[in-house]
């Protein structure tokens, strides 16, 4: 029956017409098919380096975009931990000879500006080499010279600025940036020199992929419980300070109260670990902590560095923290960072202008008679969390971006 339906449709009155109608329909639609845009995959290049704070986001953008099928190239400086880190990751690196932007003397500054010009021709060989699509720059030496070769092949290009007082390189590149990614506001308004500027975008810091994964459930509560956990990390610089205000404190605290995590750095390990031991105080001293995800998990208070990227983690953690700001290097970044962190609620800042065991004492005091205001801080903390930042950051470059890669103009 169906066959004789259709053999009466096709003797119907108009059916050749209908059928020549269907033939023109079905090849337009097989035309738009293969005319319809093909969208390839962007390919990036991620600049700067020197310092885990600049190559930790560096990375975790790179394993975002190798996640999402698209190809990336580092480019850092000769000098920095890119050298050993990016070719670890499995990502391509090519080095450059960065050097500081800045210099004491006219001879100095001279020298770093010829330096300057050397490796931006050297990243805009880099560049064309790899058909670089949108170049991001997350600070550090290398940053600068592959964000100027971007303008000369008229590439787009972003920065991502981790600190709230931004670096020389990014605040040297900024103005011709598409767009600015921060982690603190603050750090948008000095860039710009605008309290808002569309270019500007709080997305965040991208953080290592096996801590997102650690904190993808949420972040564990508090347990009231005791003995009261530390956790004390004081970094790869510095930590002679932090690690000097604990032991400050170590005879004035009740051994029975404590259970402590300290990091101390390689050099300073048997020194701390003593002094815990003569205090009576439990504690487990490392040089090094490769698990940071099940100290921060197990912690009620961290005390640390304000380095942009341990506050990031910290966040995502949902921990509060107590932090001693390196203040002896750099311009003043951590102090900035660490009042940022506790205009927030998240943590206090012990003042580096008194004496650090003394400080830490009273902010610890304070703390353990008030578990409401801890689990406020707490709270604050994870709040800031971030943890699309990548994803984020990639998707905004290619929104200004065309489906052949091409720069979309406004």
């Amino acid at each position: 029956m169906p066959r004789a339906r259709d053999r009466a449709r096709d003797r119907a009155p108009g059916a050749p017409r209908a059928r020549a109608r269907d033939r023109r329909r079905d090849a337009a639609g097989d035309r738009a098919v293969s005319a319809a845009p093909s969208v390839r995959a962007t390919r990036w290049v991620i600049a700067g380096g020197g310092t885990g704070g600049h190559v930790t986001p560096a990375l975790a953008l790179g394993q975002a975009a190798r996640a999402a099928g698209e190809p990336c190239l580092f480019v850092g400086a000769r000098r920095g931990l890119e050298t050993r880190l990016v070719p670890e990751a499995g990502f391509e690196l090519v080095a450059l000879d960065a050097r500081p932007l800045v210099g004491r003397s006219p001879r100095e500054r001279a020298a770093a500006l010829a330096a300057l010009a050397a490796s931006t021709l050297a990243a805009a060989r880099a560049l064309r080499a790899f058909r670089a699509d949108f170049v991001i720059s997350v600070g550090g030496y290398a940053a600068a010279p592959a964000a100027l070769a971007a303008l000369l092949l008229r590439r787009p290009y972003a920065v991502l600025e981790a600190n709230a007082r931004p670096g020389a390189a990014n605040r040297l590149v900024a103005r011709r940036a598409r767009r600015i990614f921060v982690e603190f506001e603050a750090a948008g308004r000095a860039l710009t020199g605008r309290a808002a500027d569309p270019r500007v975008v709080a997305t965040g810091l991208p953080l290592r992929r096996e801590l997102l994964a650690a904190f993808a459930g949420g972040t564990p509560a508090r347990s009231p419980a005791p003995p009261f956990r530390l956790f004390v990390c004081g970094g790869s610089q510095g930590a002679k300070q932090v690690n000097d205000a604990l032991l400050a404190v170590l005879p004035r605290l009740d051994p029975a109260r404590f259970e402590v995590v300290h990091q101390t750095g390689e050099s300073d390990r048997e020194r701390v670990a003593a002094a815990y031991a003569a205090a009576g105080v439990r504690a487990t001293v490392v040089a090094f902590e490769r698990d940071m995800a099940s100290r921060y998990r197990a912690a009620d208070l961290v005390i640390s560095r304000a380095g942009a990227m341990t506050l990031a983690e910290l966040a995502l953690a949902g921990r509060p923290a107590l932090l001693v700001p390196l203040t002896h290097t750099g311009g003043g970044e951590q102090l900035e960072n660490a009042r940022e962190r506790e205009r927030a609620g998240a943590a206090l800042v012990l003042d580096p202008a008194r004496d650090a065991g003394e400080a830490l004492f009273e902010a610890l005091e304070k703390l353990l008679a008030d578990p409401a205001r801890l689990a406020a801080m707490a709270a604050a903390a994870a709040r800031l969390a971030r943890p699309d930042a990548a994803e984020r950051i990639l998707a905004a470059c290619r929104a200004l971006l065309g489906p052949d890669g091409a720069e979309a103009r406004a």
